[in-house]
């Protein structure tokens, strides 16, 4: 009996002893990436005896190195309008949090040694459909990459030297996905604010149509965000702050439409599915519908919000050029044949799902233009009247996956590396009660 005994307690032992030292193994071997500016990246949890490397999670947290210096980078700024045409902003610069109160229709923002001067005056509201105009360009899927947008933009003539409006009274339509991926978000918004403005005066245009990107950021979901945008959000008052209601560029981004239509061409972002077809409705019901939800007059779910953000909906669904397993096959000539007369359109343009240069699909009945990809030949679509045409600008993406540039031990007794850690939990149970789908 004494014998069956031991055997029992050597047994529980085991069970339990060997748990705790593969868990007090990982523990020990767990390493934080950082950034070279020096926020948290990813924090690495090693699995004993597995082949694969571990578990990469995200440091949604926003944390950074206590020593951390974000040499030359401005993030922001964040402007409140107040009465009387006053505003308040804030913006991180170096790692640090500046803030002024003014009034006007300009902001200098200055920061490592330059003044940004940031354009206020909101642009005038567009109807979303339209007559084509003489001239239209198309770029997509900027993600955040201002040093591709600075470099594209003059390349192909949307913009002079000094960066100012230079398409006359052409149009340039910005086709979802501004946001997320690439630190630069607040530069590349504030080009298009302006410009937008520039644009108008000029008799042009610029119009930015929302993708499935600017919806998470709307819905302060940053889980495709680069680290040093998250830790800047973080010092600048949250994930929310940036886009909400109230905020220029909040208010701007969330009176922009899902759907422009110019002629007889139609712009979405992702594409228009079988279901969303099926509820027949129109370009204007499309941009009424995302309009109201984003305003908060209505986030009842009704079949035109499932249009707008469902997996199928006109700024997530990919048919037009790949199936989805376990959602809807590719689509085929019929189906597109269909979109077209429904929406009286001749043409479709869609981005959202990379291709490896801009062209034509369906015998030319849809252009796909998302080249956000190192590997894709740098190319625009052009419109002279009705013609399209794809233009190899080369100007590359210069795209970078993992923003890490160093990893180091995260050391639990370290009363930093648990405010990491616990940070990071919270984001992501912040990040889980975010409602679905939308």
């Amino acid at each position: 009996m004494k014998g069956k005994r031991r055997i029992w307690l050597w047994g529980l032992g085991i069970t339990v002893l060997v748990p705790a030292v593969l868990t007090g193994g990982m523990l020990a071997s767990l390493n934080v990436e950082i950034t070279e500016g020096g926020a948290h990246s990813r924090i690495n949890v090693p699995l004993p005896l597995a082949d694969s490397q571990g578990i990469a999670i995200h440091a949604y947290g926003g944390t950074a190195e206590t020593d951390a210096r974000f040499t030359g980078w401005l993030d922001g700024p964040i402007v409140r309008r107040g009465p009387e045409g006053r505003w308040r902003a804030h913006w991180f610069c170096e790692g640090r949090v500046e803030e002024r109160d003014g009034a006007g229709e300009s902001l200098d923002v200055p920061c490592a040694g330059t003044t940004h001067r940031i354009a206020l005056r909101a642009p005038p509201m567009l109807p979303d459909v339209l007559p084509m105009p003489a001239k239209v360009a198309v770029l997509s899927d900027l993600e955040g990459n201002a040093a591709f947008l600075d470099e594209a933009l003059p390349r192909m003539g949307i913009v002079n030297a000094e960066g100012r409006w230079a398409f006359g009274n052409g149009h340039l339509v910005v086709l979802g996905d501004v946001v997320d991926r690439a630190r630069d978000v607040h530069a590349v918004l504030w080009t298009l604010y302006r410009l937008a403005g520039e644009a108008a005066d000029a008799g042009g245009a610029l119009h930015l149509v929302l993708g499935n990107h600017e919806q998470y950021v709307l819905a302060a979901n940053i889980s495709r965000a680069h680290p040093d945008h998250r830790h800047a959000l973080q010092a600048l008052g949250g994930y929310a702050e940036p886009f909400a209601r109230g905020t220029v560029l909040g208010d701007w981004l969330r009176s922009r439409p899902v759907a422009l239509q110019l002629g007889e061409v139609l712009f979405v972002h992702g594409g228009i599915s079988p279901a969303v077809l099926d509820r027949g409705l129109s370009v204007n019901a499309l941009n009424a519908a995302s309009r109201a939800y984003w305003s908060g007059a209505n986030t009842t779910p009704t079949p035109a919000l499932d249009s707008v953000f469902l997996p199928d909906g006109v700024t997530q669904y990919r048919g037009l050029l790949q199936a989805v397993e376990g959602r809807y096959a590719q689509a085929d000539a019929a189906h597109v044949e269909r979109v077209l007369a429904h929406f009286g359109v001749r043409q479709l343009v869609i981005a959202h799902t990379p291709v490896p240069r801009a062209q034509a699909r369906y015998d030319g009945a849809v252009m796909a233009v998302n080249v956000n990809d190192n590997s894709a030949t740098p190319s625009v679509l052009r419109y002279e009247g009705e013609t399209p045409r794809v233009e190899d600008i080369g100007v590359p993406r210069r795209l970078v996956d993992n923003p890490s540039v160093h990893a180091r031990p995260l050391d639990l007794t370290s009363d930093a590396d648990r405010a990491l850690l616990k940070r990071t939990m919270v984001a992501m149970q912040d990040l889980a009660a975010l409602p679905q789908p939308y």
